[in-house]
């Protein structure tokens, strides 16, 4: 009998390790054609082409983003999960940043998008069809992102996503074994949603959030309530322990991304910051509230 067991142990490793060798070739044949396929029409790699270097922000966070718009990798037990996708075709960077940081390998499993403003949403077809990952966004956002790709031109025109997984309200999904919290904050458009989520920095966890939209278009009194109901809702949640000290902004000059990452070394982590995140949630209520017509 233990005999027949090690001899069963033996080929449950071996069929283990055979599948391992399989997801790495697989991954390395789907990051190749992703490669390929992204160095067609690629935007020229400058700094005044908007291009940024990317970087590892924590253990698991990466910067992938331009100098304007924020994308994020979240490196997860099974694979990438990508927040947010930039304007095309600055989008077609996304694989090309991930190479540069030894991520090519590893397959896009979903693509989180905020919110379907062309900025954010922009990329998110180009990379679902490459990896063939799973869109998470709302039908709100969805139906913006159809209008504003109707209307892109030129250079600047591209595809909707399909909608894979539609976010309805409030809940939580585990995607790869991390677990990303959902939450519906309408005010920068109607189909705005938050993240919350762990990252971790030398092995420690922190709670990270991504403010979905940020200021409010226009000054349609509805929107700024909405918006303003919104921030009074995430600083409710996050003040809920662990408090969130991470701020994930959806664009670099919000949370202060370049400056911190010039101060990152091994004395600390500057983008672990709780006084940063709950600062940034009221520069945005006073910039919603500057647009409220006075009676």
């Amino acid at each position: 009998m233990a005999h027949f067991e090690l001899h069963r142990s033996k080929i449950n490793s071996s069929n283990a390790a055979g599948n391992d060798v399989k997801k790495i070739i697989l991954g390395l044949l789907v990051s190749a054609s992703a490669l390929a396929s992204s160095n067609k029409d690629v935007p020229t790699m400058s700094g005044k082409n908007g291009y940024v270097e990317p970087f590892q922000m924590f253990d698991n966070v990466y910067y992938i983003g331009d100098k304007w718009v924020s994308s994020y990798a979240i490196d997860t037990d099974n694979g990438l999960v990508i927040i947010d996708t930039l304007d095309y075709p600055y989008s077609r960077w996304i694989p090309i940043n991930l190479k540069k940081l030894g991520l090519a390998g590893k397959p896009i499993t979903h693509i989180l998008v905020t919110h379907g403003h062309s900025d954010h949403v922009g990329g998110a077809q180009l990379l679902q069809e490459m990896y063939g990952s799973k869109v998470v966004m709302t039908k709100s956002a969805h139906n913006l992102a159809i209008q504003q790709s109707n209307k892109s031109k030129g250079d600047h025109a591209f595809l909707p996503p399909a909608l894979d997984i539609e976010i309805k309200n409030d809940s939580s999904m585990v995607i790869n074994g991390h677990e990303f919290k959902f939450y519906l904050t309408p005010g920068h458009t109607e189909g705005d949603f938050s993240l919350d989520f762990t990252v971790e920095d030398k092995g420690i966890e922190y709670r990270a959030f991504v403010v979905g939209g940020h200021s409010v278009d226009g000054k349609d009194p509805k929107m700024i309530d909405q918006f303003l109901s919104s921030m009074e809702k995430i600083r409710k949640i996050s003040l809920q322990p662990p408090i969130v000290k991470v701020n994930l902004s959806n664009h670099p000059h919000k949370n202060y991304l370049f400056e911190n990452r010039d101060k990152l070394s091994t004395r600390g982590n500057p983008f672990i910051s709780e006084t940063n995140f709950f600062m940034f949630l009221k520069q945005q209520e006073h910039l919603a509230k500057k647009k409220i017509k006075p009676l």
